[in-house]
């Protein structure tokens, strides 16, 4: 993590594996050669095509202030735009909004120094790198302070998936973690891996399914998923990939793979013809998940909410016409069939983090409005689960126990408590997420013996959905006696307050 991926690369690409430490110095001295070099001259403008086989040259290094001309030479429209995908927030303004007809170009002067990641919007398997030195003749913090930010984070990892495989990339994420030097959050990381994984598998090499890729929220399947439908969308492919999944990791594998089929059946960006039309852009991934998993609810489910995901995210990011309306945040799904509602009540909720400011507060004032009691159950869930992303890093989380106390009560209060808990593997480092639970559940903010048999009782019932025997097993020596008993709760004295029930009827 000391030094950026493309320096890395090109060192490695010359004199073969060598360790950081050994390169420090050699990669200090001739950094400072080449910016000087290119120091020396006047700005330039260079063209990069896109060709129907991809952007040629596929990687381009210019200095500050140099312009590049990309020039669609193939037979379709292109969008070259920044890292990531789909929201381009690595060098937001490379983005030229909208897709360059053929024969056309769009002109962009680069003005950060850095290594700039990039790829068609409207075919994400074509991707570039621009490298950008600095006119002044200095290094880019990130390499002066031996800091990686997120473009080099996502170079590193996807090189550490191609050399090493994905469980390598999984480690160095652990220990990124670790030191504190995380620059992408735990979801989208495994995003970002699963993408790079997909890369393996078109190339027919083969990659360990383990449970590494169940980190973060299953991101790599979502990840993985997109890449392999936006490329073939035959959906034999992808269940037959599925069922791989299964026979590794099981069901909950299995699901999750089932959420990026949804996903990646759902256009991003969408037909300029439904722009605007959040119906028209979610119809192509409904009837998809429809035919593949109509007669099951909770496969059809899993499928719906990679669909809703995609114009979610759109209204929240106010992209291709869509917006949320932070009066009404649900009401695209009022209108759909009650068999939807869950995956879109479910997804828009994911959202409420920005527009409660991150406060559980108020999120009393969009449940009680809610036509269902199953949504309000669902909305609750889900909303300090989102909401923990903002907090994971934190040693001290005793404010969801407050918030969710002075916000709700009864089940309700539990159900938010066991949300909060959720967030806690969304969103912490694999495999060590406990460690957050274990001082969560130790916390003085609970007030009865009811609410820390509670926090107990949830906090290992959780462990045991995403840990082995084994470790929850081992992780009980450090829970406190006398509420061991709930290690492995085979009297069944936790129930867990949120039921996960099927809208099949109302």
């Amino acid at each position: 993590m000391k030094i950026p991926a493309l320096i890395l690369r090109a060192y490695r690409s010359v004199i073969g594996r060598v360790t950081t430490t050994a390169l420090v110095s050699l990669v200090v001295f001739s950094c400072l050669a080449v910016y000087t070099i290119f120091n020396n001259s006047n700005s330039r403008t260079y063209t990069v095509e896109l060709r129907d086989s991809g952007f040629s040259p596929t990687e381009l290094t210019v200095r500050i202030g140099d312009t590049v001309t990309f020039k669609n030479a193939g037979t379709h429209a292109i969008w070259p735009a920044s890292d990531p995908h789909p929201t381009h927030e690595d060098l937001s303004p490379f983005d030229p909004r909208k897709g360059v007809p053929p024969g056309e170009s769009w002109v962009y002067t680069f003005t950060t120094p850095g290594s700039w990641r990039y790829h068609d919007h409207l075919n994400v398997t074509a991707q570039g790198e621009i490298f950008v030195l600095s006119s002044t003749g200095k290094l880019p913090s990130s390499v002066i302070n031996g800091y990686c930010d997120g473009p080099c984070f996502d170079d590193l990892m996807r090189d550490t998936v191609h050399t090493e495989g994905i469980d390598a990339a999984y480690k160095l994420f652990e220990e990124t973690y670790a030191e504190g030097q995380l620059p992408r959050g735990c979801h989208w990381t495994a995003h970002r891996i699963g993408e790079a994984g997909y890369d393996l598998f078109r190339e027919g090499k083969d990659f360990s399914i383990s449970v590494a890729t169940t980190y973060c929220g299953y991101g790599f399947y979502h990840g993985f998923m997109e890449r392999l439908l936006r490329e073939n969308p035959d959906p034999t492919y992808a269940l037959g990939f599925c069922d791989r999944v299964k026979e590794q990791l099981g069901n909950m594998g299995l699901w999750n793979c089932y959420h990026g089929i949804g996903h990646g059946y759902t256009e991003d960006p969408p037909d300029p013809a439904s722009e605007g039309d959040f119906q028209a852009m979610i119809e192509p991934g409904i009837k998809m998940c429809e035919f593949l998993f109509g007669k099951e609810f909770a496969d059809l489910n899993l499928c719906l909410t990679g669909v809703f995901t995609v114009p979610v995210n759109f209204a929240a990011d106010e992209k291709h016409g869509l917006s949320m309306n932070p009066e009404d945040p649900f009401a695209p799904c009022r209108t759909q069939p009650y068999t939807y509602w869950k995956a879109c009540y479910g997804e828009f909720a994911a959202k409420l983090d920005t527009v409660l400011n991150w406060d559980i507060h108020g999120l009393p004032a969009y449940v009680n409005k809610l036509p269902d009691e199953k949504l309000k159950r669902l909305v609750i869930w889900v909303v300090p689960s989102v909401m923990m992303a903002k907090d994971i890093l934190s040693n001290d989380h005793s404010m969801y126990i407050t918030s969710c106390r002075e916000s709700f009560s009864g089940n309700l209060r539990r159900i938010c408590w066991g949300g909060s808990i959720l967030g806690f593997f969304q969103h912490g480092e694999p495999q060590k997420q406990y460690e957050k639970i274990l001082n969560f559940c130790n916390s003085t903010a609970w007030k009865t013996q009811d609410e820390r048999v509670f926090c107990w009782g949830e906090g290992l019932r959780q462990m045991r959905q995403n840990y082995s025997l084994d470790k929850v097993k081992s992780i009980c020596t450090s829970v406190p006696e006398h509420y061991r008993f709930l290690c492995l709760d085979e009297a069944q004295t936790h129930i867990s307050p949120y039921d996960d029930p099927s809208f099949v009827t109302l």
